[in-house]
């Protein structure tokens, strides 16, 4: 008996499933994401490229000016500015002792740099002293600044 029971309950799941795919069959589908009507497949030839997109453009010609009288200046007038003695610009942070030798730190255009006596710190200003409090740097003329330490920064 129990046999009969679970038979006629496994027909039954079976014609309601097949009675609910049938319903999906005749719904309406649904409307596609893309508009095929707009789509133009076909319409005639593909037009040329303008240029090639992997090749550079052709730069224009330079233009050339006609040469003129050249402009001199008068005699005796103003005389061009000397150049600045010492143009270097840095900010002692520190220093530390490693090997018996005074290694400095110095901050120069954003970047740490550790210099000790003798070392470069730019083309043509050579460190000749470093303290704990101080650095002496010789410029390209001879003359010699003293940076003090900066304060501590955050």
């Amino acid at each position: 008996m129990g046999y009969r029971k679970k038979a006629r309950t496994a027909a039954a799941v079976l014609c309601g499933g097949l009675a609910v795919f049938a319903a999906a069959q005749d719904a309406p589908a649904p409307k596609p994401l893309v508009r095929l009507d707009l789509l133009v497949l076909g319409s005639g030839e593909v037009p040329p490229p303008v240029r090639d997109i992997f090749r550079p453009r052709a730069a224009a010609a330079a233009a050339v000016r006609k040469g003129g009288p050249s402009v001199r200046p008068a005699p005796g007038g103003p005389a061009p500015a000397p150049a600045p003695a010492f143009a270097l610009n840095i900010s002692y942070l520190g220093s530390i002792k490693s090997g018996g030798r005074v290694i400095g730190l110095v901050l120069r255009g954003g970047q740490t740099l550790d210099v000790g006596e003798g070392d470069e710190i730019a083309p043509g200003y050579k460190v000749v002293g470093v303290t704990a409090e101080a650095i002496v740097v010789e410029g390209p003329n001879g003359e010699r600044k003293t940076f003090a330490k900066q304060g501590d920064r955050p």
